[in-house]
């Protein structure tokens, strides 16, 4: 009785409570009562669509769902996969290898958006014969250059194929037509995604043996949050072309003469191309948060802890000046250890060994929002009597003082205001009318940011020098 009621469930904790990532696993067995949908704020969302839900599916969608309260947490996931022979950290998760740097051979590191492994790596599992498919998001028609919108999820086969998902993609997609496309193509398969869609894999491997079986890795990228379609959108009406002409976007065009944290975004419209500095363009401050999914804020997974790979930047001082882009990668299977240990004793790819600490270092303000800045997050919806996903960080852990509780509520006010202000903006035809009701909002949360910064030097020096 309980696993039929799951449907149901899941839509009044989850969905109704605005925790759907948009991953598309609950869509995905078969006759599953939840569809996907683009909403009005620009997020893939699922939608309860069959009312006879106890007749439709003997699924648990609870325990498919990365945010369901049947699911289980990504240490139990890992450790099911991986503590045989990997090493633990609370950060991380579980590793075999850790490293920086970038592929050497071809054009991997010019073409993506950082040093290459991550197309490196699909190439190498083809071309090893590991594999036969690729799973990864590109542009809908694959005819068309790397720019063009709009983005999903797609099967590729070859090289040339699995290339044009290069590069990142600041962009909604779901995963529930191509693992439906899965399911009905007998092959092995690699699926890239972002640890919360890795997650939901491996949650709907439990559940359906021809995915388990199917799908062979699973390659995860380090994530700070999922953005809407109305990010693209903005940052091109920014650059004078309007959400209605908007046809393609690069969001890291690489400037190998800057350090790689100052790169372009191009934008193609019907009749112009434009490049601007990133951070030149209004909301483009990761931290603050315009146009996450609230999901995000109630995720605590950076390094796509289930996943076989995580990849990532090496936002390190020893490689951030290197603009043509370096990796930070984060190993727990043994055969793709076994590609990258290849490929550097013969010299195709440029990588350093990394104590673990130094891969928490490369992202330590996104490790610092999703585990620690949480807590308060979490408080601010209990406070407010809402259903609250289980996380692994407990409920009775105290929240942050002061300051940085308030930062945290300015995060969460800009990532709401930010969806409704642009919805108005394009009603009235004004990229103004988004920029100037989210300017005071993120002028105050700067000025906190210097505050915080000021008393942590105050602290430091009384720490090491005495009052």
């Amino acid at each position: 009785m309980t696993t039929k009621q799951s449907p149901q469930a899941l839509n009044d904790t989850v969905i109704k409570n605005g925790y759907c990532v948009g991953c598309g696993a609950c869509a995905i067995p078969e006759r599953s009562p939840f569809k996907m949908v683009m909403d009005d704020y620009g997020q893939y969302q699922s939608v309860l669509k069959n009312s006879d839900i106890f007749a439709t599916t003997q699924s648990d969608y609870e325990k498919i769902c990365p945010f369901g309260s049947g699911a289980l947490n990504e240490d139990e996931i890992a450790k099911q996969h991986f503590s045989e022979t990997c090493k633990h950290n609370d950060q991380v998760g579980y590793y075999s290898g850790v490293f920086a740097g970038h592929v050497s051979e071809g054009d991997f590191r010019k073409q993506g958006s950082s040093g290459g492994m991550g197309s490196w790596v699909l190439n190498e599992l083809l071309s090893k014969g590991l594999v036969d498919y690729v799973v990864h998001v590109k542009s809908e028609n694959a005819d068309v250059n790397l720019h063009n919108l709009p983005f999903k999820y797609q099967v590729s086969a070859t090289l040339d194929e699995t290339q044009k998902g290069g590069k990142s993609r600041y962009y909604p997609i779901e995963l529930s037509e191509v693992l439906k496309e899965v399911k009905n193509k007998p092959g092995r398969y690699v699926v890239v995604g972002l640890p919360c869609f890795i997650k939901s894999i491996r949650l709907l491997q439990a559940q359906e043996p021809i995915l388990a079986e199917r799908i062979r890795y699973c390659v995860g990228l380090v994530c700070g949050h999922l953005k809407s379609a109305h990010y693209a959108q903005s940052l091109a009406w920014q650059m004078g072309i309007t959400p209605q002409e908007l046809e393609g976007i690069d969001f890291r065009a690489k400037d190998p003469s800057q350090p790689a944290n100052r790169y372009n975004t191009y934008v193609k419209g019907h009749s112009a191309e434009k490049v601007v500095l990133t951070n030149q363009l209004f909301g483009t401050d990761w931290g603050a948060g315009a146009f996450k999914y609230k999901a995000c804020d109630f995720c605590d997974d950076v390094f796509a802890e289930t996943a076989d790979i995580a990849l990532g930047d090496a936002w390190l001082p020893e490689y951030v000046q290197d603009g043509n882009g370096t990796n930070v990668v984060v190993t727990r299977n043994q055969d793709v250890q076994q590609l990258i240990t290849n490929a550097l004793a013969e010299g195709r790819l440029a990588m350093d060994d990394l104590p673990v600490e130094k891969a928490v270092q490369s992202q330590d303000a996104g490790l610092r929002h999703r585990r620690i800045g949480i807590i308060d997050r979490l408080a601010f919806e209990a406070e407010a009597g809402h259903w609250v996903p289980a996380k692994r960080i407990k409920m009775t852990h105290r929240a942050n003082p002061g300051l940085e509780n308030e930062k945290q509520r300015l995060r969460v006010k800009m990532r709401e205001l930010s969806h409704e202000s642009f919805n108005l903006a394009k009603v009235r035809s004004d990229i103004n009318v988004y920029v100037k009701s989210m300017m005071p909002v993120y002028t105050k949360y700067k000025r906190l940011g210097v505050s915080l910064k000021s008393r942590l030097k105050s602290k430091l020096k009384r720490l090491f020098y005495g009052n």
